[in-house]
């Protein structure tokens, strides 16, 4: 059926860009909208039936492309000249209203799986089963249901979702309707998120272990500074970030002066890491 591969390669193409070439995913009818580049859709849909219906290989071919090698801004022209082309193929995938590359805020799996990544707390094992209650000690009715959060420190793929009662984190981050399907989820900014950041016991701790990670790097203030802007942010800080974090760190560990000298160099770590966290840089995706 030549539908199937239309639908499939536009959700991989929105994957990857933010939005389908027919930006209504679950809907290619009559009340649907129709394709913004009909062309580039039945390209697509040839080469993965071609390539034997292989994901990856669509993955290949969308990541290889000009337009996926642009950055989230900057001077177009400026760019082309530097552009590293993929497969000579890849020239095709250019569409105009794709350029430059969309800015995009991680989802809610990723904001979490990324938080657990650099406070090194990442468990890559597969996940297994839940620790559900007996069956012998069910006492559960219509109104009074089954509800339970299992938290972990494996990939967010593996968090129980309920359709009664979605993950919390996953709700305040947009997470997926487990109701229906979700072809598309929508991306708010309220205020609840900032304050998940400033306030929520698992930032918190994950804070604490990116903190002691970065503590046992380095004994050098510059150099721990260095280290977490690398790990969080993947690049080093300018001199005025650099100037800032010191200043921060100093401000932070007087206002604890009470405390242990070990335990105030922790929280202070850990106070920062939870700014470079709750950074937009972070959260964001060029």
């Amino acid at each position: 059926n030549p539908l199937t591969a239309r639908v499939m390669v536009n959700r991989i193409w929105q994957y990857h860009f933010g939005q389908g070439l027919v930006k209504t995913p679950n809907d290619f009818g009559t009340r649907g909208q129709p394709p913004t580049h009909p062309e580039l859709l039945d390209y697509l849909a040839t080469q993965f039936i071609q390539r034997g219906w292989s994901i990856k290989a669509m993955h290949r071919l969308i990541m290889l492309s000009a337009t996926y090698q642009q950055g989230a801004a900057g001077d177009r022209s400026q760019e082309s000249g530097n552009r590293n082309h993929g497969p000579s193929d890849s020239q095709f995938l250019t569409p105009d209203s794709f350029s430059p590359f969309p800015r995009r805020r991680l989802s809610a799996e990723e904001t979490r799986d990324s938080i657990l990544l650099v406070s090194g707390e990442l468990d890559p094992a597969p996940g297994r089963s839940h620790p559900f209650p007996s069956p012998t000690g069910w006492g559960y009715s219509q109104h009074g249901p089954f509800s339970a959060v299992y938290d972990h420190n494996q990939r967010s793929v593996y968090l129980m979702t309920q359709r009664i009662k979605r993950h919390p984190f996953l709700t305040l981050f947009d997470g997926a309707d487990p109701n229906a399907s979700t072809a598309e989820r929508r991306t708010t900014t309220v205020p609840t998120q900032a304050l998940f950041f400033l306030n929520d016991p698992f930032v918190h701790t994950k804070s604490e272990k990116f903190a002691e990670r970065v503590a046992r790097m380095s004994a050098d203030e510059a150099q721990r500074i260095e280290a977490a802007y690398r790990l969080a942010l993947g690049r080093s800080p300018t001199e005025a970030e650099r100037a800032e974090a010191m200043e921060f760190l100093a401000a932070y560990r007087s206002e604890l002066a009470p405390l242990k000298k070990q335990e105030t160099e922790t929280a202070a770590l850990a106070a920062f890491a939870r700014v470079l966290i709750g950074s937009n840089e972070f959260l964001t995706v060029d």
